[in-house]
């Protein structure tokens, strides 16, 4: 009898963490097709794989660790090197964790696309081009000079992401500079026909074209127009080469970087205390001091 009640009790010792470990598995495979099929439904597959992993091995992680403490077993000394090995592990993966949290944020809040041009500056220097692809850690960009750029997602979340696909139009802006000596109004004028003459040129936005500053050199004029989107480049190589036409076809300077420099001729008496002055060619050729110095 007392056989029989030991094995009883064994087995119903044996049976409840089983018991526990069957349920956390059952749990974990639920759990992992409703976050693959329903929850993570809108985010990428290779996204929702990873979702689903993590999910099905944290519930069969505590699973295990119920089963083991049902079981009677002391887990305070593998509580303590678990706790151990976790900070040891959290400080050598935190950009890891932290660059898959911030992808998964991007797939959920979805700032851009693949194939989507953008440039992405703030927290990163500035980076223009076209987005290849959103993995849960990276994000890869094609950018402009035909070069791949690969950029962490904690990075590309925490910066500013401009969308240039997002807007069916998008602005021109050049600056134009002209002579001192010009008619702005004239110019002005000269401007805004060669913008009516460019079919690409959206009339509403109406294009803006105003005197901006007074440069060092030359007065600056904006010249602002809205055109489609998909042929924003083209239509601007084709605004800049048309304004320029037309202000050489009218007459109009656009003139180079100008500095004004004085030659100041002073007389100044030498060390020696005589009132003898230093000729001409020396004064404007040679520094007084030189001279001074030379003389002595």
């Amino acid at each position: 009898m007392t056989s029989l009640s030991a094995e009883n009790v064994t087995s119903s010792w044996l049976g409840i963490p089983g018991t526990i470990e069957v349920f956390g598995f059952a749990i974990a495979h639920s759990a992992r097709i409703v976050m693959t099929r329903y929850i993570s439904s809108h985010v990428p597959p290779d996204t929702r794989k990873t979702i689903g992993k993590v999910t099905y091995y944290v519930i069969i992680a505590i699973a295990l660790l119920s089963a083991l403490g049902v079981s009677g077993l002391n887990l305070s000394g593998l509580f303590f090197a678990g706790g151990i090995a976790g900070i040891v592990i959290g400080f050598a993966t935190q950009s890891l964790f932290s660059n898959l949290i911030s992808g998964i944020f991007l797939q959920i809040d979805k700032p851009m696309k693949i194939g989507d041009p953008v440039l992405i500056t703030g927290k990163l220097p500035d980076v223009a081009g076209v987005v290849v692809e959103i993995t849960t850690l990276s994000s890869r960009l094609r950018m402009f000079d035909g070069t791949y750029v690969r950029l962490p997602n904690s990075d590309v979340f925490l910066s500013e992401i401009r969308n240039y696909s997002s807007a069916v139009a998008r602005r021109v802006e050049i600056s134009v500079g002209i002579a001192y000596k010009e008619d702005v109004g004239k110019v002005v004028g000269i401007i805004r026909k060669s913008l009516k003459e460019t079919p690409l040129v959206l009339v509403e936005p109406e294009p803006d074209v105003y005197v901006d500053s007074l440069g060092d050199s030359a007065v600056n004029i904006n010249v602002w127009c809205w055109v489609p989107f998909s042929v924003w480049f083209d239509t601007r190589k084709q605004i800049i080469q048309q304004i320029k036409r037309e202000l050489d076809g009218n007459g109009i300077e656009m003139p180079f970087p100008q500095r004004v420099v004085y030659f100041a001729k002073q007389s100044r008496r030498r060390k020696t205390g005589s009132s003898d002055v230093p000729p001409e060619e020396i004064r404007e050729g040679l520094n007084i001091d030189e001279y001074v110095h030379q003389s002595d």
